[in-house]
């Protein structure tokens, strides 16, 4: 699977689009298969599990079930566009109307680092760290992490570079050793 792939992007000569959050729906399959698996459990052991048990295995059912629906909604469905034509990037979300984020001039793309691991995320000159929006995945320190960053930056990353009418990489990450 190549990080276009991954990430759902799409390119056309005036615009680049990508899903940052695609590869979730993976998860969102597992929540369903667990869902399943809770339901058939509860389905058989029905009497046996007493009402905690009962009440325990809907409350479960009804966690993962609004966790993956909100992760879809709200995560997976989320989709940024790099509009050169219109010198703007959008962000499209099938159930909202589009809305504008910024003007590709005023785009900035930086690292984020989180908990030892760190994601590109884009925000608004001047105002990136207040109001940012990731664009990957978690990269870490491990060969595999490095060899799917050389992928993104290359599949991914430059294209919306190409793009935008400054240099708009801020810091870029290096990885030590």
């Amino acid at each position: 699977m190549t990080a276009r792939d991954k990430y759902k992007a799409e390119e056309t000569p005036q615009s680049f689009s990508l899903q940052p959050h695609y590869h979730l729906l993976k998860s969102l399959f597992w929540f369903f298969i667990a869902i399943l698996g809770i339901a058939g459990g509860m389905y058989f052991f029905y009497q046996q599990l007493g009402e905690g048990g009962q009440v325990l295995g809907y409350s479960i059912i009804i966690y993962l079930f609004l966790h993956g629906l909100y992760d879809f909604i709200f995560r997976v469905n989320v989709r940024y566009v790099f509009d050169k034509a219109s010198n703007a990037v959008y962000r499209i979300n099938t159930p909202f109307p589009k809305k504008q984020l910024m003007t590709l001039d005023e785009l900035v793309i930086f690292t984020s680092a989180e908990q030892g691991c760190w994601h590109y995320a884009m925000g608004a000159r001047k105002r990136q760290f207040i109001k940012s929006y990731t664009l990957s995945e978690d990269f870490g320190p491990g060969k595999k992490s490095m060899r799917l960053l050389g992928a993104y930056e290359a599949e991914v990353l430059d294209p919306i570079l190409r793009l935008s009418a400054s240099s708009a990489v801020r810091g870029r990450y290096t990885p030590a050793g």
